[in-house]
This record gives C-alpha cells, structure tokens and sequence, in this order.
C-alpha cells in the first residue's frame, strides 16, 4: 500500500532512492539506560538554527522547519517528533547537542527518585506502651456513636418482600 502511490508518480529513480533513504533515517536510535536516556535522530538536512528541542515532563518534541527559494518559489520541508521519557528522567536537565555530520544526540539523565516527591518513605514503628493492652486502648479513644431511638409515631420502613 505504501508503495502505490509511489508507483503511479513518474519519477526517476535516483528520486526514489533519495526519498527511501531519508525514509530509513527518520527512525532514530534510542538508548535506555539506567543513569540516562539517549536519542539521536539524523537531521543532517537541517541547520542547527532550524531545529527546536522542547522538553515536557513526559515527552521531549523535536521540531524542524526549513525554507529555500528555488527559481519556481519556496520549498518548505518540516518536521515534528515527540518521543516519551521514560520513567525517572528530569525535563530540566534535558540537553541535546548536533554533531558536524547532522545527528542530534538528546541525553536525559535518569534520577532514582522523582522531581518533587520522594519514591518511597519509611515510616518508623515506635513501641507501644506494653503495660496496656494495644487494641483495648485503641478502641477506648475512638467515641462509638449510639444509634438514635426513633419517635414512637414514626414508621417503620418498608421491608423488602421476595415471592
């Protein structure tokens, strides 16, 4: 299906390797490690002005956009990419650097714990007084609500009648 519409247009064919080899480029290489999280993408037909790295707590969006004049107008090409962080990876200290042969390369350090929260907290059991009974003494300091009589006039409720 994909090839369909590439079959019904006349091109060359230098045009179509051109095109399936920046097809191939689009998927890019993602590391996951346990310290850190690595992208790279190949935007070598990008300049480092034109591309722009966003990071949200949960995602990081790559955009590129690019015009040339050409003698019959403009040629835009453009792109966006948005890619999920894994677990532990702080936004803030997201950086992505190009290389001299157009790759960018993305690193988010992992961190063991959250941003604002920890992960977990140990919460200390303390001994309880041993000369009194722990549950009776419990019981004792919560009030227990007596339920309320009701008015002799009032009715009783319906009772459910099953045949």
């Amino acid at each position: 299906m994909l090839l369909r519409p590439l079959l019904q247009i006349n091109t060359r064919p230098h045009q179509l390797y051109s095109f399936f080899n920046q097809v191939r480029n689009v998927r890019p290489t993602i590391k996951i490690g346990k310290d850190k999280f690595q992208l790279l993408l190949d935007v070598h037909q990008f300049k480092k002005d034109e591309i722009r790295v966003k990071a949200r707590p949960e995602y990081v969006i790559i955009e590129g956009k690019q015009e040339r004049k050409t003698k019959d107008g403009y040629v835009i090409r453009k792109f966006v990419k948005k890619y999920r962080l894994p677990d532990g990876c702080n936004p803030l200290r997201i950086r992505s650097e190009l290389s001299s042969d157009g790759c960018l390369i993305i690193t988010a350090p992992r961190e063991t714990c959250g941003f604002s929260y920890p992960c977990e907290t140990v919460v200390p059991i303390t001994d309880f007084n041993k000369t009194t009974k722990p549950c009776d003494t419990f019981l004792n300091d919560i009030p227990i609500d007596k339920p309320k009589s009701r008015p002799e006039n009032a009715k009783e409720p319906p009772k459910n009648q099953t045949k």
